[in-house]
């Protein structure tokens, strides 16, 4: 990991060299007495100066240079037209150009090609950020930079501000017959102390220094300001809020601009006192008495992170706390740098031994131990640590100590609940099986095989060969790091799993909500619980068919990935029942329900595509998710392959069967090679009801439309319940479900929950909900609104520290030191013109830096680029720039650091991860990322992969370590999400996320003034999630679609048929099951929605439709798709029906007219 860390530490540097500067290189070089070459060729530098090692610049002017860190002449106004990205690399003089060598392009015609089929998808230009933006115009360059804070000042303490800047003096260069004007770094040195007690003396106090002309400043008039004001929040008249800031009031009429600028502009200021005591006090912030719940919750856990100063125009930054809880420095930081804590669930006792529990053990396949001793463990090593903290809660703050108390009261209910999930196994033989089997399943799952073994059809034996031969997986042959839960892990899984399987348990309508960083393992998790779930029910009564687990994502990308991990873990399930007959006959199997721009929603559709494949067709989307057998690693799909000299398309696994077509493995020798117990099609996982099914919540929208879907619920033709329901609902990354999305899932949610619920012989049983967040802001509000349920346990709770829930903890090595974390940079150029010219500097020397690098090992973590994007637009325009001015300004970096053709960066692969990307192209950018600098077949590595925010959830590569951002994300909870695809092996190789901010939008720019504050209690700021699904528009958009649904799902066949007449009595249900989720989420709301619901129940009455659906257009049809046009008569008595959660709005385009006025007033003929 060393190299890693050097080598992170050499890409930060050679960033700030770019955009900060300076950037001494080279040779030495005697500027003293003149400067002459003979030939253009001879001036070829990087060149130093010989006096002083400082750097010398040949080419471009220093404003042209550098475009951070630099304090302008006074009240210089921006320029009205920003320079091209690009513009500062064509002011260099290519030596390409100029002796006649290559001038060959780094963008390869493979890289290309790439932007070429990015460019040419569709770009939806709605989907930016409404943020308000501030035009650079009639603006001024930044002359100054500041920071504030708090001091105590008592007598004979000091104010010591410290600066190490530069500024450049131009001098001319003789090349051959010419004169070329270079510029010189001249250093200044800075050290001004102020007079306490002058700070002291009045009300508001302000002071100023100016350097003098022995302090090498030149011509430049810089003055280092100071201004105080007493502390509001306390009476000490030695307590003086102080801002303090660095001016270039250098009039610009005087010289060049060149010379009367100041750059790699920082400073520090020092407060200590006479005895060396630091002296700058934590920011004022609202007294903790002033706030309540979850704000007071905040400040517990984060009381030690606190603020110490705030930037103006800057960053600030700030020095180490000592025991009193201050600090001696405050920083001003043009480019600051942040490194955040890993955190780690591999926890250790006091000891330092591992807290895991192998599963082995659990599954019963150790002789002599059923594995309650290490589960026993757990426990106690948690109430220990209970115990420790609660001894700590004397020496909290008065205000924060019941806080503390209400914190560790809930540690202590989840590990009551841990014990009573022991007890559980203990008493009840059947759920201890069912644990066994779910520990067996699980670790199977892990020892089947990730990585595909690739196919290739032999013509001579009309057989399939595979380049590793098949194995299935051996539980008695592990890996040290195979087969054993994390603490979290089984503790979640005996806190939950009575609740899952008891349908009379006093938790079973309590919503467990996982929340823990990214790469923590919640997924094995809820897996564990969920394969517990499933085997409980089967062993319970095996005859009991249908769906029994639902999950649920979001994003498409992470549904496609989930279903093929899942699969691998059904799979394992299928395993264990064909051994064990108590389990029943029937299999284990998986359903994928998205919707049908994934998957093929008809038997008719999949036979089309099957077909398409199978003859060869390039341009047919393969729809059928699985790219490789989830039991042995067999390659699936279509394998295009040289038969002489044609090539060939053969279709591995995918297999016609009568008016379907089905999976089987494509290798004789698999388990699964007669067929695998998995399925795509919509009309197949109506008619199989797979034990488990993985969807989006979009597609839930679709009960609307599709009365056959009662199927997976249950329902029979008749409305009435038939098998049980599910009885497991797992939704992840629930942080998503916020904003519109959320209240129309909300809204939905009553209904489908419904559907879920088990109403026969006189009893109601809900299903088990559980969840996993990426913030827990207001989480219990977000779970109400959604499923109406007031009961919701966050797991793992909170302790009294942020650093440490016993179950997570940042990650210290054996001294108590803290591991690497991941750095944070904030890039914010307001002198550099553009967002584009900002991004092309940026990018080209976070791409150059690692081709120095002495091996592919050590380039590999820094070699790809993942850039984010907040909306397509940005994307796109960023493509543009990897077509000329990145390439461009590549040329221009290698030109300027003496950088031969060969060792200059070369773009091969650009590769996109969005939206617009084809079901079947998703899983191919993901391989292309994982592809290494080091791999076997000599493939190129990805470059850069632009992305959205389809890299929020599922891109798990843990090779990638190097990411930008652009544009400060929409929400906090994202920019974690986000920013935690890379460095996900910290521990190996930890990260670097650059942070480029808009400097024309003011929330860009608060959030890069107060950079520290913000990385160091990153998970303190997520905002809390908005879900209203009982609020007027969400009523008006869907509530009539609710009661289609509802009516749909549970009507008999008459209604299932049409819609007339209205099912009153079925409605009247309806509204008795909705009333009461009113009053639960939003009583304020109720007479709105009684009104809404009797106006749509009227209107499906009064207009006496006779169809669903629009067939023909005679058809008197109630429904129509949302966001389609309809005419003025169907608009009036018809609905429109959405069939996504998502906002779908009407869509008209403009088109720029050809029909032009010849000259005024005389109109074209003719119109």
């Amino acid at each position: 990991m060393s190299a890693n860390i050097t080598n992170r530490h050499l890409v930060l540097k050679a960033l700030r060299e770019e955009l900060v500067g300076p950037s001494p290189h080279g040779k030495e070089l005697d500027f003293s007495s003149g400067v002459r070459f003979e030939s253009l060729k001879d001036s070829y530098g990087p060149w130093k100066q010989k006096e002083n090692g400082e750097e010398a610049l040949q080419r471009d002017p220093p404003t042209k240079r550098y475009g951070i860190g630099v304090l302008y002449p006074w009240q210089i106004v921006a320029d009205d037209t920003p320079e091209d990205a690009g513009s500062a690399a064509i002011g260099l003089h290519s030596r390409d150009e100029k002796d006649g060598q290559s001038s060959d392009t780094p963008l390869t015609s493979q890289g290309a090609a790439d932007i070429e089929k990015s460019l040419a998808r569709d770009i939806n230009f709605d989907d930016g950020l409404n943020d308000l933006d501030l035009s650079a115009s009639n603006t001024y360059r930044p002359s100054s930079m500041g920071i504030s804070f708090l001091a105590y000042l008592p007598p004979g303490s000091k104010v010591v501000v410290e600066a190490s800047l530069g500024r450049y003096k131009p001098v001319e260069v003789q090349i051959d017959k010419y004169d070329s004007t270079w510029w010189l770094r001249v250093p200044i040195s800075l050290v001004k102390e102020f007079d306490v007690e002058a700070i002291c003396a009045t009300q508001v106090a302000k002071l100023e220094e100016r350097l003098q002309p022995e302090e090498n400043c030149g011509p430049i008039d810089l003055r280092v300001e100071l201004y105080a004001r007493p502390n509001p929040h306390d009476d000490n008249p030695r307590q003086r809020l102080i801002t303090v800031c660095l001016v270039n009031r250098t009039d610009p009429g005087i010289g060049r601009h060149d010379e009367l600028c100041i750059f790699q502009a920082s400073f520090e200021v020092k407060i200590t006192s006479s005895d060396g005591e630091n002296l700058v006090l934590p920011y004022p912030e609202a007294p903790i008495s002033a706030l309540e719940g979850e704000e007071k919750s905040l400040a517990l856990l984060y009381r030690n992170y606190q603020t110490y100063g705030v930037g103006h125009g800057c960053a600030a930054d700030w020095g180490e706390k000592d025991g009193a809880g201050n600090v001696g420095t405050v920083k001003a930081e043009c480019l600051p740098v942040f490194e955040t804590a890993s955190t780690t669930p591999e926890i250790e006792d006091d000891a330092g031994n591992p807290i895991r529990v192998a599963m082995a053990v659990l599954a019963g396949l150790v002789p002599g131990k059923d594995g309650f001793d290490e589960l026993e463990r757990v426990v106690e090593l948690y109430e220990a640590w209970i115990s420790k903290k609660h001894s700590q809660i004397s020496k909290l703050p008065p205000d924060l100590q019941l806080t503390a108390e209400e914190h560790l009261e809930n540690c202590g209910r989840c590990a009551k609940r841990m014990r009573d999930g022991i007890d559980y196994l203990k008493a009840n033989s059947l759920a201890l099986r069912a644990f066994q089997l779910a520990n067996r399943a699980i670790l199977v799952q892990q020892l089947i095989r990730k990585e595909p073994r690739i196919a290739s059809y032999d013509y001579k034996t009309n057989r399939w060969r595979f380049s590793d031969v098949y194995s299935e997986p051996d539980v008695g042959n592990l890996r040290p790091d195979q087969g054993q839960w994390r603490a979290f892990q089984i503790a979640f899984l005996l806190m939950a799993l009575r609740s899952a399987v008891e349908e009379n348990d006093v938790h079973r309508e309590t919503v467990e909500l996982i929340w823990f960083p990214t790469g923590g393992g919640k997924t094995e998790a809820y897996l564990g619980l969920a394969a517990f779930a499933m085997f409980m029910r089967r062993l319970k009564d095996p005859a009991d068919m249908g769906v029994h687990v639902v999950t649920r994502y979001t994003l498409r990308l992470l549904t496609a990935q989930q279903f093929q991990r899942t699969s691998r873990l059904v799979c394992a399930m299928e395993y264990i029942r064909q051994q064990n007959p108590d389990l029943g006959e029937r299999s284990f199997s998986i359903g994928i329900w998205v919707g049908g721009g994934n998957t093929p929603n008809s038997r008719k559709e999949a036979v089309d595509v099957l077909a398409k494949l199978s003859s060869g067709d390039r341009f047919t989307e393969n729809k059928f998710v699985l790219g490789q057998c989830p039991w042995c690693g067999a390659q699936m799909g279509p394998i295009r392959q040289k038969m002489g000299r044609k090539w060939d398309t053969k279709i591995a696994g995918y297999s016609r069967r009568e008016k379907t077509v089905i999976y089987r493995c494509p290798d004789s020798e698999c388990r699964f090679s007669s067929e695998l117990p998995v399925y795509v099609i919509d009309e197949d996982i109506y008619e199989v009801k797979p034990s488990i099914v993985i969807g989006t919540v979009d597609k839930f929208a679709m009960l609307a439309w599709r009365p056959e879907a009662r199927a997976l619920f249950g329902i029979g033709n008749d409305g009435s319940r038939q098998y049980s329901p599910p009885g497991l609902i797992i939704q992840d990354e629930l942080h998503l479900i916020s904003g519109p999305l959320g209240s129309m899932v909300g809204l939905y949610e009553t209904v489908v929950e419904e559907l879920c619920t088990d109403r026969r012989q006189g009893r109601i049983v809900r299903p088990k909900i559980v969840s996993s967040t990426a913030t827990t802001r207001r989480y219990e509000e977000q779970i109400k609104a959604l499923y109406g349920r007031t009961n919701v346990v966050l797991f793992p709770p909170p302790g009294i520290d942020a650093d440490d829930s016993f179950f997570a903890r940042y990650a210290r090595d054996k001294t108590g030191k803290p591991q690497p974390g991941r750095i944070y940079v904030g890039v914010h150029g307001p002198g550099l013109g553009s967002l584009q010219t900002v991004q092309v500097r940026t990018f080209t020397a976070l791409m150059q830096a690692p081709v120095a690098f002495p091996n592919p090992e050590e380039q590999d973590p820094w070699w790809t680029l993942l850039i984010f994007f907040n909306s397509l637009r940005e994307l796109g325009t960023t493509l543009s720039l990897f077509q000329s001015d990145i390439p461009d300004y590549l040329k221009a970096v290698a030109n300027r650091l003496g950088v031969t053709y060969g060792s200059m960066r070369k773009l091969w692969r650009i590769r996109e991860l969005t939206g617009r990307l084809k079901s079947d192209e998703v899983p191919e950018a993901i391989a292309d990322l994982e592809v290494a600098c080091n791999n076997p077949n000599k493939l190129r590595p990805v470059d850069a992969c632009l992305a959205s925010n389809i890299l929020e959830v599922g891109v798990d590569i843990d090779r990638l370590s190097l990411m930008a951002v652009v544009g400060q994300p929409k929400s906090t909870s994202q920019y974690i999400q986000v920013t935690g695809r890379v460095g996900r092996r910290w521990w190996e190789r930890p990260g670097l996320v650059v942070t480029i901010y808009t400097a024309s939008k003011p929330r860009d720019r608060s959030h890069f003034e107060k950079f520290r504050s913000y990385h160091e209690r990153l998970y303190a700021h997520v905002e809390p999630a908005s879900v209203t699904p009982f609020s007027p528009p969400a009523l008006d958009r869907a509530l009539h679609a609710v009661m289609v649904l509802y009516a749909r799902q549970f009507g008999d066949e008459s209604v299932v048929r049409r819609p007339y007449p209205f099912p009153g009595s079925l409605i009247e249900g309806l509204k008795a099951i909705l009333l009461p989720r009113v009053d639960v989420i939003d009583p304020s709301e109720t007479e709105n929605f009684v009104r809404v619901f009797e106006k749509r129940a009227s209107e499906w009455a009064r207009w006496k439709r006779t169809v669903w659906e629009m067939k023909s257009p005679d058809d008197d049809f109630l429904l129509r798709f949302a966001g389609d046009f309809a005419d003025s008569g169907s608009r009036l008595l018809s609905w429109p029906v959405p069939t996504s959660m998502r906002n779908v709005d009407a869509e008209c385009q403009a088109e720029i007219t050809r029909l032009y006025l010849l000259e005024e007033d005389e109109e074209v003929k003719g119109i």
